[in-house]
């Protein structure tokens, strides 16, 4: 039996589908399993023994580029399921004999729950438990425990003690943290040295290790896998940490659990200001507070986020 997976995009998401296949495989030891995505997250599964085959599509190469794989690469497969849901992945359903499956993503009641903080039961599950629903009654498969879908990547890069990868930056400005250079000073003070890697600014500190910059996947991953421990934004890069099994603290400031990419595995610790009816204010945050006050973010002290790594250290 093959099997293809389908997600093209961003870090996070196509992480997290890594536990999922894992899972697959440990229950469907005879299936092959393939992916597809782009060129430029291939790396995320460099490694990983259960995955057959990665087709890499290069977006900068247009949509020809697209149609030819299609057409020629996934006539064999018996069975395709998108992670992805978007109108490029869908196209697949149109031309492949291969039996078609979508994961509901639930954007609309993401949107509801924004508006009017209206709730929902599809809203306490995690993104790995919908993307694992997709394909439950096709292969006839019991939906496990959360930790058994925990994402995995294969590095193994030499672990530096003490070394603390710190991720403040985000794609919007409501989920990226503002202490960063008072996170990194008091990591220091407590003995640790703070590695900042992503695409951002890293804090002028003495003592801070500055790998900021437009990075490769693979060099990102890298950075992270030397490093001891987490402390991380709501972010693709937080979610690598975790799929590497290093003790993360995440901090979410606009964003909450509802909208499925919270980390409910073990070693993972959340920092985030409960008190607020504003949160969250945005599905995929805002490059402002709308309520002028960016409480969600500015209450949470750097000493806070420490005191959580040192608990899981200890």
């Amino acid at each position: 039996m093959k099997l293809l997976f389908v997600r093209f995009s961003s870090l996070g998401d196509i992480i997290l589908t890594t536990g999922v296949l894992k899972h697959v495989n440990r229950m469907l030891p005879g299936a092959a399993i393939d992916v597809l995505t782009f060129s430029q997250y291939a790396p995320i599964f460099d490694k990983l023994p259960f995955v057959n085959e990665v087709f890499a599509y290069d977006k900068s190469r247009g949509l020809k580029e697209y149609f030819y794989i299609v057409q020629n690469e996934f006539e064999e497969h018996d069975y395709i399921f998108d992670l992805h849901g978007k109108l490029r992945s869908k196209f697949l359903k149109f031309h492949s004999q291969a039996d078609y499956h979508c994961y509901k993503k639930d954007s609309k009641l993401r949107r509801v729950f924004v508006k009017n903080k209206k709730d929902n039961p599809r809203l306490n599950m995690h993104v790995v438990e919908k993307y694992f629903e997709t394909l439950q009654k096709p292969l006839d498969l019991a939906m496990p425990d959360i930790e058994e879908l925990r994402p995995v990547l294969i590095r193994n890069q030499e672990v530096k003690k003490k070394h603390i990868f710190v991720h403040p930056f985000a794609s919007k400005n409501t989920k990226a943290y503002p202490y960063a250079k008072e996170l990194a000073q008091l990591l220091i003070k407590e003995g640790y040295t703070p590695v900042f890697a992503g695409i951002g600014e890293a804090p002028d500190v003495a003592g801070v290790i500055n790998e900021t910059g437009q990075r490769n996947v693979g060099d990102m991953l890298d950075i992270i896998d030397s490093c001891e421990a987490c402390i991380s934004s709501d972010s693709g890069p937080m979610h690598a940490a975790i799929a590497l099994k290093k003790p993360t603290v995440a901090i979410f400031g606009s964003t909450t659990k509802h909208f499925g990419f919270y980390p409910s595995f073990k070693s993972c610790r959340v920092l985030e200001n409960n008190e607020l009816s504003c949160r969250p204010c945005d599905v995929h945050g805002l490059d402002k507070c709308p309520e002028g006050h960016f409480k969600c973010m500015n209450a949470l002290q750097p000493e806070l986020a420490v005191r959580l790594l040192s608990e899981m250290l200890v």
